[in-house]
């Protein structure tokens, strides 16, 4: 048996013995209901600032993440919390760095996602493993236009559709969970890193955050 095919199985065991379906489902709908809680702060904070030639982006963004979340609802994901503590730096008051943290929560969530398309495949839920197929190639979409935002506000990014294969960098619930820490974000408890607590707002459409999109539900 090859090196590869080892990791492959130690890797698919340990996710099997240790992250349940139930486990994958809840933080991802958690994940999913902190981007409607950052985007919504985004959109708010957009006007008068760099972010505001890109709203049009951020209001289908946000519309997006609550239509992943309430599908994830539906396939019994329950939110760990529904309040997010959120660095300062992380919303940048309208400028770049948002569009830098977007970036690296997307990128973690593509891994999220695969590891819902492996927890679902291992129990021959094709629904399942699709739902988080299609969510995710939405989080892919999300990943290359804040990549591009950043470019048309000057930083050097390269092209923003800059890989071949997404990645599958954060294997693990754990990983994944602390690479989003290290961000100093906090899941309903206040980190070190200076900023404040943001409530989940719910429905984008409703409270006038969002717009409509196409493809509403998972196939």
């Amino acid at each position: 048996m090859s090196a590869s095919n080892i990791v492959s199985e130690e890797m698919t065991r340990s996710l099997g013995d240790n992250e349940s379906l139930q486990e994958v489902l809840d933080f991802l709908v958690t994940e999913e209901q902190l981007g409607v809680t950052l985007v919504s702060a985004a959109i708010k904070n957009a006007p008068g600032t760099p972010s505001e030639a890109f709203l049009p982006v951020l209001r289908n963004g946000v519309t997006q993440e609550y239509l992943h979340v309430e599908a994830l609802k539906e396939a019994g994901g329950k939110p760990l919390t529904t309040k997010y503590w959120f660095p300062d730096a992380a919303l940048d008051n309208g400028g770049i760095g948002v569009f830098e943290t977007l970036e690296v929560i997307e990128t973690i969530e593509i891994s999220l996602y695969l590891i819902g398309v492996s927890a679902f495949a291992r129990r021959s839920d094709d629904f399942g493993a699709r739902l988080c197929a299609e969510a995710m190639g939405t989080e892919a979409v999300h990943r290359a236009l804040v990549r591009f935002a950043q470019g048309e506000l000057g930083k050097e990014i390269g092209p923003p559709n800059d890989v071949g294969f997404e990645n599958f960098d954060w294997p693990t619930l754990g990983a994944v969970r602390k690479a989003l820490e290290a961000l100093g974000i906090g899941y309903g408890v206040e980190t070190s890193q200076r900023g404040r607590f943001y409530d989940y707002p719910g429905d984008p459409l409703a409270n006038g955050l969002g717009t409509p999109v196409n493809h509403t539900q998972p196939a």
